[in-house]
C-alpha cells in the first residue's frame, strides 16, 4: 500500500513547493552579498525620454539588474556602466525577456531627463535611466526617488565644496557620496544580491542573474 502511494505524495509534494514562497524554498547563497529578501516597493520615477516609468508596469515578474550612480561620476559609474552592457550582451534572447536592466540616478539636482539622456546615448546603456521630474526636495517625485532611495537602502549624502556661496535649496558645487551598488531583484519582487561598485567579477554576477531567472 505505501509503495503504491509514494508517487502520489511525491507529485502533491512537487506541486506544494510551487505554491511556497521564494524566500521558505530557495537556499542559494549567491556569489555577491546576500540580501535579507527585502520586498521592492512599488515606485514611478522619470525617464530619460521624459515620460513616466512604473515598476510594477515595466519590470514585474522579471529579474531586475539595479545600478545607482551619477553621470558626474568619473570613474566606477562608466565602469560599472560597461559591466551591465557586458552582462546584458551575454544574454540569450529568452534570457533578455526574463530580464529588466535599470539605472537610477542618486543626483537628481544635475541628473535631469536631458542629461541622463545624454549620458544613455552616449554610453550606448539602452535600457531604462530613471530620475525626478523635479529638484525641489519637498516635490513628490523627489519624494518618490527619495523613497526608492530607502526601499534601497542607498546611503547618500551631498559633500559641498569650500567657497560655495549658493543660496538655493541645494548647492551648486557639490560632490555626491553614496554607499551602494549593483542591486539583483528576484521576478517576484525581493532583493537578493548586492555587488559593490568595486568588487564586480563579470562571470560571477552573470551567475548570479542567470540563478534568478530560473526561479
Amino acid at each position: 500500500m505505501l509503495s503504491r502511494m509514494t508517487p502520489v505524495l511525491m507529485c502533491m509534494l512537487l506541486l506544494f513547493a510551487g505554491c511556497l514562497s521564494p524566500e521558505s524554498v530557495d537556499r542559494w547563497t549567491p556569489h555577491g552579498e546576500p540580501l535579507d529578501n527585502v520586498r521592492v516597493q512599488d515606485f514611478t520615477l522619470t525617464s530619460s525620454d521624459g515620460t513616466s516609468w512604473t515598476y510594477s508596469d515595466e519590470a514585474a515578474n522579471t529579474t531586475l539588474a539595479i545600478a545607482f550612480l551619477f553621470t558626474n561620476c568619473l570613474d566606477i559609474c562608466p565602469i560599472v556602466t560597461h559591466n551591465m552592457k557586458w552582462v546584458k550582451s551575454q544574454l540569450s534572447e529568452d534570457e533578455l525577456n526574463k530580464t529588466t536592466f535599470m539605472t537610477i540616478t542618486v543626483d537628481p539636482w544635475r541628473d535631469n531627463v536631458t542629461v541622463l539622456h545624454d549620458w544613455k546615448t552616449g554610453t550606448n546603456s539602452e535600457w531604462a535611466h530613471l530620475t525626478s521630474s523635479s529638484n525641489e526636495s519637498d516635490s513628490p517625485s523627489m519624494n518618490a526617488l527619495q523613497n526608492v532611495w530607502i526601499n534601497f537602502g542607498v546611503g547618500l549624502t551631498i559633500e559641498e565644496y569650500e567657497n560655495n556661496s549658493s543660496a538655493r535649496h541645494h548647492p551648486d558645487d557639490y560632490t555626491v557620496n553614496h554607499e551602494t551598488g549593483t542591486i539583483l531583484v528576484d521576478r517576484f519582487g525581493y532583493q537578493r544580491v548586492w555587488w559593490g561598485d568595486n568588487d564586480w567579477v563579470l562571470d560571477l554576477f552573470l551567475e548570479d542573474l542567470r540563478y534568478l531567472n530560473t526561479l
